[in-house]
């Protein structure tokens, strides 16, 4: 289509300048000099025709874009030049983009309501039963209620992490940090609870000192107290959970391996994925996905390894001079 409206343009356009020359001399006539202008001016809007129809429906997509109606497509045109083809599949692209971030930003509010909706429910029944008597007003049903609070408290500051990490506003404040000694400060803050629950925590590392990684601690003590508690619910009495680090490369490499039930090969592939719970699980579903948002945020990477019934390790891989 693109080559013979083109063609046939050039052509008449060749024919009406021989018309005002002259052809072999002979002038041609005032009516046939109307007709070959007439003929070229329908080629021309040939022309624009056919370039026009496709953009016009590319604008109409666009607008209904901008109402919000994200499942509009355009066809792609099967001829014609090649740009407006390619323009045409790029805004398709766009759409199918555009409609999977509104489906996945309605998902995201229909998890965060159903995640608050349970702990705040057990507060408001618990404050009312306190109000109306039901409950006697002692430091054991106060407890429960900062419990609770606190719950909530731990799902809005992990919502604000990842919003942050994932909008690309994460600021790191990088320092040198002996990773070792952040792994036993973990393990020390969750060793009470570990015993409690009669569970080995400990920390593999090389013998001696190794050098310093440019992380973010904070940061990178999140990551390992969401991968040791998360371990801890998993992990039954009697159960091992192991931090190993590994240095002998140009990157650390940090393990944190647990005797747990495992998970299913279907959920494997899900577990970093936003609010994803597989069976039996509990938790925000969070700590995972923010786990891999702030090992990514240092240029690492993240994976998980699990066999059903024997266990589950995460392993993420930090450069020692996180840019």
């Amino acid at each position: 289509m693109s080559f013979w409206p083109a063609w046939g343009l050039l052509w008449m356009l060749a024919l009406g300048f021989q018309a005002l020359r002259g052809v072999r001399g002979v002038p041609l006539g005032a009516a046939q000099l109307l007709l070959v202008c007439a003929v070229a001016a329908g080629v021309v809007a040939l022309v624009i025709r056919r370039l026009a129809a496709p953009v016009a429906d590319i604008v109409s997509a666009a607008e209904r874009i901008g109402q919000r109606d994200y499942r509009v497509r355009v066809t792609v045109p099967s001829s014609g030049p090649a740009w407006i083809g390619d323009t045409a599949r790029a805004f398709n692209a766009m759409a199918t983009e555009l409609e999977a971030q509104d489906t996945a930003r309605r998902q995201l509010m229909a998890d965060i309501a159903h995640e608050l909706r349970t702990p705040l429910a057990i507060v408001q029944g618990t404050l009312e039963g306190l109000i109306d008597g039901v409950y006697p007003r002692d430091d054991e049903r106060l407890q429960g209620l900062l419990d609770d609070t606190r719950v909530l408290a731990r799902l809005v500051d992990d919502l604000r992490t990842l919003a942050t990490a994932e909008g690309g506003a994460l600021a790191l404040a990088k320092e040198p940090t002996d990773l070792v000694a952040l792994a036993n400060d973990v393990v020390a803050s969750l060793d009470g609870q570990a015993q409690e629950a009669g569970i080995t925590l400990r920390v593999d590392a090389p013998a001696g000192e190794i050098d310093p990684v440019t992380i973010d601690p904070v940061r990178i003590r999140e990551v390992l107290t969401n991968l040791v508690a998360n371990a801890l619910r998993y992990t039954p009495r009697a159960g091992q959970i192991r931090i190993a680090i590994d240095s002998s490369s140009a990157a650390v490499d940090v393990r944190v391996s647990d005797t747990g039930s495992g998970i299913a090969p279907a959920d494997l592939p899900h577990v970093f994925d936003r609010f994803y719970k597989g069976t039996g699980s509990s938790g925000s579903g969070l700590g995972l996905t923010i786990a891999r948002r702030l090992v990514e945020a240092h240029g690492g990477s993240i994976r998980a390894e699990s066999v059903p019934g024997q266990g589950t390790t995460i392993a993420f891989r930090l450069p020692r001079d996180a840019a």
